[in-house]
């Protein structure tokens, strides 16, 4: 088995993004660092330094590199400019957001807790399909992408009890609103979220009820034109392309109806004259030369209904 550089290794794990980001056009300096491993030890010590237990899928990926950085910028009139970045902390840097950060210098402080206002019932919470982290300690929460200051992406500790290892996790973003934000159930599939997205500046507001700013929006048309296409409401879409066809439908001109109180009106009086006409004459006029015969025919024709284009 031949050996693997861990630059190969690292382009592996990130299903080659960064070859495949120098290809398309206006990208340029695309850096992808390499990380070694991170020992085992360290692992087992952060576990017990926090009271939880990491995922399988994160440990394997700490036991593979320890974090992850690609970025990549574009060239805009002969200027490159940051853009894109992907980011995964160390396990040194998989700090605990800690509840007791205050906002204010002041005495009377202020810290995350406050944020967490007791809800009626607890019930509702538990009902809902994803119950949202808290900052009173009923949740552990670790900083997992720091989101180049506009937010966080977070490894969420749910349902965290005193003194108990914590195990069960899911993958949270919290905006600059601490606001939270549902991203995945575990590890593995952030990270394949995380490269879809190729780093693109604030893709995690997808995911939000805020959504995606009209100059991120600009980004994504570039470089990933299809994120935005799963972003579209297609139920709805569908819904208003029914609409519209069926108003298109209802909106078509129906000429028999329209037609019909005349055609009921000039037909009788069409062969009265026709009938009138061949009683005068006692003789059947030549086709073509009788100016009654001609008139009648189109009379017929227009009054005979509901087609007065044939």
């Amino acid at each position: 088995m031949a050996n693997i550089t861990s630059h190969d290794l690292i382009e592996r794990l990130t299903l080659g993004v960064a070859t495949t980001l120098e290809k398309r056009p206006g990208i340029c300096d695309v850096s992808l660092s390499n990380f070694a491993p991170a020992e085992r030890h360290k692992i087992i010590a952060w576990e017990q330094r926090n009271t939880c237990m990491l995922p399988e899928d994160l440990k394997n990926f700490y036991l593979t590199t320890n974090g992850l950085l690609l970025t990549w910028k574009v060239n805009v009139n002969e200027t490159s400019y940051p853009l894109g970045r992907m980011e995964v902390n160390s396990i040194e840097d998989l700090t605990k957001i800690s509840i007791t950060a205050s906002t204010s210098s002041m005495s009377n402080n202020i810290s995350l807790a406050d944020v967490d206002y007791n809800s009626d019932s607890d019930d509702n919470e538990d009902s809902s399909e994803h119950s949202p982290p808290h900052f009173d300690g009923r949740s552990r929460i670790f900083e997992l992408d720091p989101c180049n200051g506009f937010g966080k992406v977070c490894l969420v500790y749910l349902k965290a009890t005193p003194g108990l290892p914590a195990q069960s996790t899911e993958i949270w973003f919290l905006d600059r609103s601490l606001t939270w934000s549902f991203l995945s159930a575990n590890f593995s599939t952030y990270y394949r979220l995380m490269l879809m997205h190729v780093g693109l500046p604030q893709w995690q507001y997808a995911f939000t009820e805020v959504g995606l700013n009209p100059k991120a929006k600009e980004w994504f048309n570039l470089y990933a034109p299809v994120r935005l296409h799963l972003d579209e409401d297609i139920p709805d879409s569908e819904d208003n392309c029914s609409n519209t066809k069926s108003e298109t439908s209802s909106s078509k001109v129906d000429f028999g109806r329209v037609f019909k109180g005349k055609t009921n009106e000039k037909i009788p009086k069409v062969k009265s004259q026709a009938s009138t006409g061949l009683l005068a004459n006692k003789k059947k006029p030549p086709a073509g030369q009788s100016i009654t015969g001609s008139k009648s025919l189109t009379a017929l024709r227009h009054g005979r209904g509901s087609k007065p284009w044939t």
